[in-house]
């Protein structure tokens, strides 16, 4: 998972949140961001989009970029003229200019408490397994070994 300023953007799932509200983004428009986010930083060239976006299309490319990328600064609450988020090379292509960190996925977390249950299962089933030994050698323990005082003929009975 990624997170800029206020977003967070799943990449398995392509969902945009923004303060922990899923936004809605058009698909390409997340693919778009998805690219960007991969490289954030670097300047995307506007034929690395139409490869990647447009790889076998036919459409007006330059016109279709732009509204592509002037509804993501919508969805961002970005704007050309002061950019936050997506800084754009005249006639190259765009610069994502937000600093990006990556989220770990709760999978580890998850799977650690998983782990930790498992654990304490087997150990409350160990436990109990042991009162239950100590149980039944206690009874036969009784059985076959005489009490203080009593009297030693009764053994052999």
């Amino acid at each position: 998972m990624k997170i800029f300023g206020d977003f967070e953007f799943d990449e398995k799932a392509m969902q945009l949140r923004r303060e922990g509200n899923s936004t809605s983004v058009p698909g390409q428009c997340l693919e778009l961001l998805a690219l960007m986010l991969e490289h954030p930083g670097e300047l995307i060239t506007r034929q690395e989009i139409r490869s990647t976006l447009w790889p076998d299309s036919n459409v007006d490319f330059d016109h279709s970029l732009d509204v592509l990328v002037n509804r993501l600064r919508i969805a961002l609450g970005d704007s050309s003229k002061q950019a936050r988020y997506i800084q754009t090379i005249p006639k190259k292509g765009y610069r994502f200019i937000e600093r990006v960190g990556v989220k770990p996925s709760g999978n580890g977390a998850s799977s650690r408490v998983r782990w930790t249950r498992t654990l304490g299962r087997y150990a409350a089933v160990a436990v109990l397994a042991a009162l239950l030994a100590l149980l039944l050698a206690r009874t036969r323990y009784d059985k076959f070994v005489p009490h203080r005082g009593a009297p030693a003929s009764t053994l052999g009975r």
